[in-house]
């Protein structure tokens, strides 16, 4: 009869050699993780536009936050945030030159919600604004909940390490290739090309309402928080937009407003007031309103504000 060799004192040292491997082996991973966060971090570091004060070395969706954020010493009263509604929403100039409020566009084409959140918590790190004006077309996506899901990790990851976000500007940054000269003030570009809408009157009364998805409720949420921790007030905004616009959003801002204790203005409501004509105002055939129409809702824009704030 063939003795078995596993004795218990055996089996507890094989027991003790798996287990020295294991945390081995975590170890390796742990170590791996820690090396590779702190590449990231630094390279972020090296990359990072904001500290090298190098605007015009980032790409066109980036420029106009990257340039908010190396003018610290600019008192910046009102921020725009949002997608490419809000980069021709206002003229920062007729604000500033016309109703002395200092203002400036950090906005981003196709900025999500979640990638607004984290520009504002940046932004907010270094100015001090009175009123953030949150365009409000990035809230509705045909994308779902799953989908932005993924781009708000995505946000994070940009946020947290922004070599992913620069790694396309590098030659540029490390000055290999030539970058033009920025032409924008304060965030706004003049667009004064005419392309009319000749579509129907879209503002029709429903009481319907377009869903906003849970994802953007969430950092709705979160941007709510963050502004009231540094005592800025929020607007939501509807731009302008009969090719985005209708009056099922509005009903969906409204009440997101509603629930949060904002205010929300739909400059889709309020053409006679602002003296909108889209055979004279519109960028892009309704899409976008251009020069003209940006210099209407400025002076619109100004006396709201001071109607509202203290201003």
């Amino acid at each position: 009869m063939q003795v078995s060799d596993k004795t218990p004192k055996n089996i507890e040292s094989t027991d003790n050699t798996n287990t020295s491997h294991k945390v081995k082996r975590w170890l390796e991973i742990a170590g791996f993780l820690a090396v590779l966060f702190v590449m990231l971090k630094l390279m972020s570091y090296l990359m990072d536009p904001v500290r090298l004060g190098r605007p015009q070395c980032v790409g066109e969706k980036d420029t106009y936050f990257v340039s908010a954020m190396t003018e610290k010493d600019i008192p910046i009263d009102v921020a725009v945030f949002g997608d490419s509604e809000s980069i021709v929403l206002l003229s920062p100039k007729i604000l500033l030159d016309e109703g002395e409020i200092s203002s400036y566009i950090v906005g981003a084409t196709g900025e999500r919600v979640s990638e607004a959140y984290y520009a504002i918590e940046d932004f907010l790190e270094v100015h001090n604004p009175k009123v953030i004006l949150l365009e409000a077309n990035m809230f509705f996506t045909t994308s779902g909940d799953a989908r932005e899901t993924l781009h708000s990790f995505n946000s994070i990851m940009f946020h947290t390490f922004p070599v992913f976000r620069y790694h396309n500007s590098w030659k540029a940054l490390s000055g290999i290739n030539h970058s033009e000269p920025l032409t924008h003030f304060r965030g706004f570009d003049e667009r004064p090309e005419v392309n009319p809408y000749t579509g129907d009157e879209y503002m029709i009364p429903t009481d319907d309402k377009e869903s906003i998805i849970h994802t953007n409720i969430y950092y709705m949420d979160k941007i709510c928080e963050l502004c009231n921790k540094h005592g800025t007030e929020i607007v939501l905004v509807s731009a302008p937009s009969p090719t985005n616009h209708n009056y099922r959003r509005h009903n969906a801002l409204q009440a997101l407003a509603d629930s949060k204790g904002l205010n929300y203005l739909d400059l889709n409501l309020l053409k006679n007031e602002i003296g909108l004509d889209w055979t004279t105002d519109s960028l892009d055939g309704g899409d976008h309103i251009n020069l003209s129409g940006s210099e209407k809702v400025s002076r619109y824009m100004i006396q709201y504000l001071k109607d509202n704030f203290d201003f």
